[in-house]
């Protein structure tokens, strides 16, 4: 039976998705065992109206809850927050592995100070998978903020875990290994990139195929792109950004005049499509890639689809063993 201990409280939606997603993933998965942290009449509530009447759920009160505003140190502060009990059941081996959709910064530090890394990490790597223009295909990027300053060696261990991530959960036998920099040349870049380039192209056991510049990032150039966190998270808000500044003028263009919401409606099924094959709650939340533990994270605004996804890397992370892949290679 595999366990998975679930913050439901850290959405800036409620808990409502959350529960709603559990729910519906058992009713698919009855090899699974859902451990639901949070308020304890709240969740029973929530059960309640999606007429949940299986025996594959355990609830753990949590008086506490980490919101988004909260620093790092509420960690430390709030003992009995639901993302803290998560973690703990985790470390105790209680449950396999976790997934939140609370505030990253916490997250991240809560990962550090109760999980802690694996033999041979001596930073964690935050991983989202990003969509891009090729259909199926998608990159993932990571360090996308669990740390301002790396190492050479801490972006070999990026590359060296997505590279096992990449094959166990996205199928992919070879992915094309990237390093985020100015320039294709194997010269450019500050020496944290330079060196780093020398030491993947000495390598044998992954597919460096070189630099790979911000705009190639959707063209999926590459599978698998790797940065210091610091460089990576502003190529990720960025990203972001010009997501949500695209749409938005595009349908402040269409809505302009009846005129052209007439002459949009052929068009209709085509945004649609574009839409959901940029869809990121289809792909999951981002693991943290590192820590002595499966530790995935849902976006804030998840919903029913996005927890379910996330759900879902999860239990495929936990039932191939890709943890244990990760400390076998990294520990050598």
């Amino acid at each position: 039976m595999i366990k998975i201990a679930f913050d439901v409280m850290g959405s800036d939606k409620g808990p409502k998705y959350a529960i709603r997603a559990a729910v519906n993933f058992l009713k698919k998965n009855n090899d699974t065992e859902l451990h639901l942290v949070g308020q304890q009449e709240i969740i029973e509530s929530e059960l309640k109206l999606n007429k949940y009447k299986g025996t594959n759920i355990v609830i753990h009160n949590a008086t506490e809850v980490i919101e988004m505003t909260d620093g790092i140190l509420s960690i430390r502060r709030k003992t009995d927050a639901s993302m803290v009990v998560a973690l703990k059941l985790v470390k105790e081996k209680i449950c396999d592995g976790m997934l939140t959709s609370g505030a990253s910064a916490p997250y991240i530090a809560g990962c550090h100070f109760i999980l802690g890394e694996f033999e041979g990490i001596s930073k964690p790597g935050f991983m989202p998978v990003i969509p891009t223009e090729v259909k199926g295909k998608a990159t993932a990027l990571l360090d996308v903020g669990a740390n301002l300053e790396n190492s050479p060696e801490d972006l070999i261990n990026f590359a060296l875990m997505a590279n096992i991530y990449m094959i166990e959960i996205m199928g992919n036998e070879n992915p094309k290994i990237g390093l985020l920099n100015i320039g294709e040349e194997k010269s450019k870049g500050l020496p944290l990139q330079v060196e780093t380039y020398k030491l993947l192209e000495a390598r044998n056991d992954v597919n460096f195929i070189g630099n790979v510049e911000g705009y190639e990032i959707f063209t999926n150039k590459a599978d698998i792109i790797v940065s210091d966190g610091y460089s990576g998270n502003i190529m990720l808000k960025t990203m972001e950004g010009a997501a949500k500044s695209v749409s938005r003028i595009i349908s402040g263009h269409v809505k302009k005049n009846i005129f052209r919401k007439i002459l949009a409606i052929p068009l209709i099924p085509a945004f649609k499509g574009a839409k959901k094959h940029l869809d990121v709650r289809e792909y999951g939340g981002a693991i943290l890639l590192g820590v002595d533990g499966i530790a995935f994270k849902a976006h804030g605004s998840s919903d029913e689809v996005g927890f379910a996804a996330t759900i879902t890397m999860v239990h495929q992370a936990i039932s191939r063993e890709v943890l244990s892949k990760m400390k076998a290679k990294l520990g050598k």
